[in-house]
C-alpha cells in the first residue's frame, strides 16, 4: 500500500512539473524580428540560449504551425502508446513566415529536438549544426552555458586501450547468445578481476563506446580494471520482461561461462549487471532473483513499473546489502516516476543507492554521456 501511495504521490509530481515546464511565445513578438535577419544570415545561431530560457525558431505556414518536439517541450507520447500532435505548437510571429517557441531549462541541461511539420514529418533543425545519434536517426542538439561535456569523450581514446573478444555462448536454457568481452589493458590471469555485465551488448559497446569509457576511467584511476561482458538480447520485449529465462541464462550459465574463462573475484559485491531503460528492468530483476550472483546493479533511464521493484529483497544482513546506481532523466516524462520508485523502494529495504538525476531526456546520448558517472558509483576507488 505504502509503494502504491507512493507511487501515486510521484506520478502527481510528474504532471505537475510537466504543466510547470513553461512554454511560450516570446514576451515581445516584435523585438524578435530584427533578430530574425541576424537568424536568416547566419549571424545568430540557433535556438537562441540564455541562462534561463531556450528560444526555437522554424519557418513554416501560418495554416499549419510547426511545432518543436524535444526532451524539454515533450515528444508527445503518452504511457498507453498514442501520440499527442499538440504538443509543442510555435507562435507565429506577426507579418513574417517565422514561428517561435521559448522554454525555461535547467541550467545545466542538454536538449535534443526535432522539427514537426506534420504527422511522420520530423526535421532536424537547418540552421543548427549540432547533431547528435538518437534511436530512429539523428536529432538537433542544444546545450546550456552550464553543461559540461563528457572528458571521455572530448579527448582522444586513451592508449592503451582494453581488449575486445567475441564468443558465442551456448546452453540449455536459451539456446546461445553472442557476447563481447572486455578485459582491460594489462589484463593478468593471476588476479582477481570484478566484473559487469551489460545488456543489450553491441548496442552498448557499438553505439554506447563503453569500452573507451572502460578504457579513460582506468587510465585515469577513476575505477580500478574490470572485465566487462556484454550481452545481446534476441528480443528486448521477450528477454528483459520480469522472470524472462534471459534472466536465468546470464545468471546461472552466462556466469558458469565466464568464470570458467575469465578471472574475476567470486564476491557478488563485486559483480554488476548493467541495463538500459528495457535493459534495466532485465538488470534490477536479475539482481533482485539472484542477489548472491550480482550484488549492484546500474539502471540508467530505467522504465521499471511498481511491479518490478516489488521484487526487491529486504536486506536481512551486513552480507546481504546490494547497491543500485540509477541513472534518471529530468525530462524523461514517462519513466521518471518509476526511476523515483525504484530509490524509494531500494531505500526502504535497507540496501544502498546512488541516484543521479540528470537534466536530459531519454535518448541514447543521456546514459551514452553518463556511464562514467554510473561505473564509477559502482566501481570507483
Amino acid at each position: 500500500m505504502r509503494l502504491r501511495l507512493a507511487a501515486a504521490l510521484i506520478v502527481i509530481v510528474g504532471v505537475i512539473a510537466y504543466l510547470t515546464t513553461t512554454t511560450r511565445a516570446p514576451e515581445e513578438d516584435r523585438a524578435a524580428r530584427p533578430q530574425l535577419v541576424a537568424i536568416e544570415t547566419g549571424k545568430t545561431p540557433v535556438p537562441v540560449v540564455t541562462a534561463t530560457d531556450i528560444t526555437f525558431y522554424a519557418e513554416g505556414d501560418s495554416s499549419s504551425p510547426p511545432r518543436i518536439v524535444s526532451d524539454l517541450t515533450g515528444w508527445g507520447e503518452r504511457a498507453d502508446g498514442t501520440f499527442d500532435f499538440s504538443v509543442g505548437k510555435m507562435h507565429q510571429i506577426p507579418g513574417t513566415k517565422w514561428f517561435s517557441l521559448s522554454a525555461r531549462a535547467d541550467k545545466a541541461a542538454r536538449i535534443e529536438y526535432l522539427i514537426a511539420y506534420g504527422a511522420g514529418d520530423y526535421r532536424l533543425d537547418p540552421r543548427n549544426s549540432r547533431k547528435v545519434a538518437r534511436v530512429g536517426g539523428e536529432a538537433s542538439e542544444v546545450v546550456m552555458p552550464a553543461y559540461v561535456a563528457p572528458p571521455e569523450f572530448d579527448a582522444p581514446p586513451t592508449a592503451p586501450a582494453g581488449k575486445l573478444t567475441e564468443a558465442v555462448v551456448k546452453g540449455l536454457i536459451v539456446g546461445q547468445r553472442r557476447v563481447i568481452v572486455y578485459t582491460p589493458p594489462g589484463y593478468d590471469p593471476s588476479r582477481r578481476y570484478r566484473l559487469a555485465v551489460f545488456h543489450d551488448g553491441g548496442l552498448v559497446v557499438n553505439t554506447g563506446e563503453a569500452p573507451r569509457v572502460l578504457d579513460w576511467l582506468i587510465a585515469h584511476d577513476a575505477i580500478e580494471p574490470v572485465i566487462g561482458v556484454f550481452v545481446d538480447p534476441v528480443s528486448r520485449t521477450d528477454d528483459f520482461r520480469r522472470a524472462a529465462p534471459m534472466r536465468d541464462f546470464v545468471c546461472r550459465e552466462l556466469m558458469s561461462w565466464i568464470t570458467a574463462r575469465y578471472s574475476i573475484t567470486p564476491v557478488a559485491a563485486d559483480h554488476a549487471i548493467i541495463g538500459v531503460s528495457a535493459g534495466a528492468r532485465g538488470a534490477l530483476d536479475a539482481m533482485a532473483a539472484y542477489p548472491g550472483v550480482f550484488g549492484k546493479s546500474g539502471l540508467m533511464i530505467p522504465a521499471v513499473t511498481e511491479d518490478d521493484v516489488l521484487r526487491i529483497p529486504v536486506r536481512r544482513g551486513e552480507a546481504e546489502q546490494l547497491e543500485v546506481a540509477v541513472l534518471a532523466g529530468e525530462y524523461d516524462r514517462l519513466n521518471i516516476a518509476g526511476a523515483e520508485l525504484v530509490r524509494a523502494s531500494v531505500l526502504s529495504r535497507g540496501h544502498l543507492v546512488t541516484f543521479l538525476r540528470v537534466p536530459e531526456g531519454h535518448t541514447t546520448a543521456t546514459w551514452k554521456t553518463h556511464l562514467r558517472d554510473v561505473m564509477i558509483s559502482l566501481f570507483g576507488r
